[in-house]
Parts: structure tokens; C-alpha cells; sequence
């Protein structure tokens, strides 16, 4: 069943085939009869899983996109007319405050981050502006707390950033659907897996190092976005026991994370990782494979409790590598870990949860504004 009324996902910065946008919500929310077009840049214009995608042109450079970004969406949603605009790119918050009230349509922000935080962390942003760029990202933040109809928030830490807005949390947490029957972990395996964006401050030196020195002779499989083009032809020259797969689609990465013995997530302690919830912790418990991670107080908080990783410091690779031989060696252990992650997951950390808060949350905004409508 189709509910009445149209909404509308919009991105400048996020690939078309984002897994939190387009996978995890859009994709739900036409599963669960809602009305979507999601306003992305690609090459065409099509429907796809039920979501119609309603193109936008590249932009060559960062600022480009930031500058003519929102000019183009707004063009876009001209020709949509949505109900319900839902914006996940900082820079797209005044747009909707615009849309929403040229228009009296509702207004959605999906707080992905932290923007303070993660502004502080950014090695492109030189160390003098960022207290300049923060104190307009929270001013952005700011704009939303008071506009948006609702916000959507991918962590507790983050929903906390808006105390005075209606917040809906829907955090990153695996479709169960993807990993239906975990492969069992052979006992020979001597594989490590890291899946997601890799960057130095995501541990991906230390990760090279620790294969090295570690004495199980472990080899590492890698896919994602590299940050660098010097970082990726180092991640291409490390020899046989480094296997980079580049980028790959969202729906093959529980075949890649079946591939490991253990999964590795080793951001470095930044201010926007401390309490992060990385999606692949749980894919990693998902696919009942036990993880190596940052020994951060929140993320032993989150998971540690069920005994299914390690955690280490993650800018150690000679710890790194204890832990690896550690799990590598002891296959009942791997076994055991890897059984408590599958089961946690299974009871407390899947996005079918998180997708019927969205699309109850979606459904009531398409209702207030249908009954605006007909009370005009």
C-alpha cells in the first residue's frame, strides 16, 4: 500500500548508491509503501528497488559542490515537489529551511555526525580555521535544531547534539537479511578483514605493520574508498599478503567479511571516532567472526559486554599483531567469539528495527502535512 504524499532524500555529497541512504533508508521506506525519490548525483535519472533517483550533474572540486551543490537540488526539487524534504549534507540544511517554508513542506535532517567534531579531524581544513569552520557547523546544527520538522540521528552521542528538536534515532546496524546463515570459520583461516573507508586515521598503517610482524603470518583483505592516492598505491605495493578489492558495491560486503577470520576496526582516538558506531563492528558479528578494535571506553561500553572482540590500542601494530596471533591460533576461541557476536547482533543491533522507526516516523510527518493540506 502506497501512503499519500512524497518524500524526498537529498545528497550533494554522498554517492547515489550510499548504503545508509539509499540501502538502509530509502530502500525501507519504499518496502514499507512510502512515496521516495532520492535527489542524488549520478549519471541518469531511474528506479531502482522502488526508489526513484532523480539525477544531479558532477561538480568538478569539493567547493564546487558545496557552493553549486544546493543551487542544482533546489532545481531538482522544483521538479519533485515534495512533501517531505529530507536532507543528509550539512550545507543542504538552509535549502530545506527554504523549501519548508516557501513551500509549507516538512523538513528532515539526518545527522550522520558529529559536524563539530568531525571538523576538527579534517586534514584538508588547515589547523587555523577549523575553530571558524566548527562554530559555523554548530551554527548550521543550530539552524536545524530549531527548523527541522524532525531530526535523524546515527548515534546516541550525536542525537544528543540537538536537546530542544523531536530526534529519531535510526543507527547504522546491518540488515539481518544480509548475513541470513553465517559461513562457519575454518579453522585454517589466517585472513584479517577491514571493510569501509580507509584512511590513516582509520588505523590503515597499523594495520599494514601488524601483518607484517605478526608470527601467524596473517594476510589482510581490504576494500573501501582510500583517502589518498599515495595511501592506496602503498595499500597495491605491500606484497601478496595485503589484497586491496577496491571499492565494491554494499550487497557484496558480507561475502568479503565471510572471507576473514576476524575483522579489524582501528580508528585512531579523534574527538569524531571516540564514540562512533562503526557499521562494521557489527557486520563483522553479524557474520559471526570475531573483531580487533579501538580500545575506546565507549566502544567496550557498546559491545564489550558480550565477549566477541578484542581491543587493543589501536595506534600499537605490535599489539595489533598479538591480538591477530592471538585469535588466529586459537580457533575455539575465534569459534566461541564469533557465536556471542552473532547472537548480540541477532537480539539487540539490526536496521530492521531501525527501519521501522524510520518509516513510522516518515508516515506521521506525510500525515501531518496531508492534513495541512486539506485544512487550507
Amino acid at each position: 500500500m502506497r501512503h499519500a504524499g512524497l518524500t524526498a532524500h537529498v545528497t550533494t555529497a554522498h554517492r547515489a548508491n550510499d548504503n545508509r541512504i539509499f540501502r538502509k533508508e530509502c530502500v525501507s521506506l519504499a518496502q514499507a509503501g512510502v512515496d521516495v525519490t532520492l535527489v542524488a548525483v549520478a549519471d541518469k535519472s531511474e528506479e531502482i528497488d522502488g526508489v526513484r533517483l532523480h539525477a544531479l550533474r558532477r561538480r568538478g572540486s569539493r567547493l564546487s559542490r558545496m557552493v553549486l551543490g544546493p543551487i542544482d537540488a533546489w532545481g531538482a526539487l522544483r521538479e519533485v515537489r515534495p512533501d517531505v524534504v529530507h536532507v543528509h549534507d550539512p550545507e543542504l540544511i538552509p535549502l530545506a529551511v527554504l523549501w519548508k517554508w516557501a513551500h509549507k513542506a516538512r523538513f528532515v535532517f539526518d545527522a550522520h555526525e558529529d559536524l563539530g567534531k568531525q571538523v576538527m579531524g579534517k586534514p584538508y581544513i588547515p589547523a587555523r580555521l577549523r575553530p571558524v569552520v566548527r562554530a559555523f557547523a554548530r551554527g548550521l546544527e543550530r539552524l536545524a535544531e530549531r527548523q527541522a520538522d524532525l531530526i535523524i540521528a546515527a548515534t546516541p552521542s550525536i542525537a544528543r547534539i540537538f536537546p530542544h528538536a523531536r530526534v529519531v534515532l535510526v543507527q547504522n546496524f546491518p540488515w539481518l537479511r544480509d548475513f541470513p546463515e553465517p559461513t562457519p570459520l575454518a579453522a585454517d583461516s589466517k585472513t584479517a578483514v577491514y571493510v569501509g573507508n580507509i584512511a590513516e586515521s582509520r588505523g590503515a598503517l597499523e594495520m599494514l605493520e601488524a601483518i607484517k610482524v605478526a608470527t601467524s603470518a596473517p594476510r589482510l583483505i581490504l576494500a573501501g574508498p582510500v583517502s589518498s592516492q599515495g595511501l592506496e598505491s602503498r595499500l597495491r605495493g605491500a606484497g601478496g599478503d595485503v589484497d586491496y578489492r577496491g571499492v565494491l558495491p554494499a550487497s557484496e560486503v558480507p561475502e568479503i567479511v565471510s572471507a576473514g577470520a576476524v575483522g579489524m576496526v582501528l580508528f585512531h582516538p579523534l574527538p569524531n571516532n571516540l564514540e562512533a558506531q562503526p557499521t562494521k563492528i557489527f557486520e563483522y558479528m553479524a557474520a559471526e567472526r570475531p573483531f580487533i578494535c579501538s580500545d575506546f571506553p565507549f566502544w567496550r561500553q557498546l559491545v564489550g559486554a558480550f565477549d566477541c572482540g578484542v581491543f587493543v590500542d589501536p595506534e600499537d601494530p605490535g599489539a595489533i599483531a598479538e591480538a591477530l596471533d592471538g585469535l588466529l591460533t586459537d580457533h575455539d576461541r575465534a569459534l566461541r567469539m564469533g557465536k556471542n557476536g552473532r547472537r548480540a547482533v541477532v537480539e539487540h543491533f539490526v536496521f530492521e528495527t531501525e527501519a521501522a522507526r524510520l518509516a513510522e516516523a516518515t508516515r506521521e510527518l506525510l500525515s501531518l502535512q496531508a492534513r495541512r493540506e486539506h485544512g487550507r
